[in-house]
């Protein structure tokens, strides 16, 4: 890869509302535990429409991280989506801080990301 690469993904938020009120434990099978209790910070209801928003966003990211690093990123569980001090989504990968650029949105019953890898992220995430 000579330069940076861009990944996106859309999530209809309807359709991971289902995915977690239909399949036992989808939650923690998708989602680590960070992400998780991220998604109901603020006293957040885990069954609201903002938890599941921000889940939905989440899974966005990991799809948009994939699709980013070409087919050669990790499985979706490894991708890990973190909220910084700021509030600013950063992405790990395994439990690694990476440098892929990430950033989430959701309205209207959508939620997307976008995701942005460089050479030299996607080197470090291969070393």
């Amino acid at each position: 890869m000579t330069g940076p690469s861009v990944g996106c993904d859309v999530v209809a938020v309807a359709r991971m509302r289902r995915l977690v009120a239909d399949r036992p434990g989808a939650r923690e099978r998708v989602f680590t535990p960070a992400e998780l209790a991220d998604a109901v910070r603020g006293d957040v209801d885990p069954d609201s429409d903002v938890a599941i928003e921000r889940l939905a966003a989440r899974f966005a990211a990991k799809e948009a991280a994939r699709k980013a690093l070409r087919g050669r990123g990790p499985a979706l569980l490894a991708v890990e989506v973190r909220t910084d001090h700021d509030g600013a989504p950063e992405l790990w990968v395994d439990g690694r801080r990476t440098a892929l650029a990430c950033s989430l949105s959701h309205d209207a019953g959508v939620a997307m990301a976008v995701v942005v890898a460089t050479p030299e992220a996607v080197a470090d995430l291969t070393t």
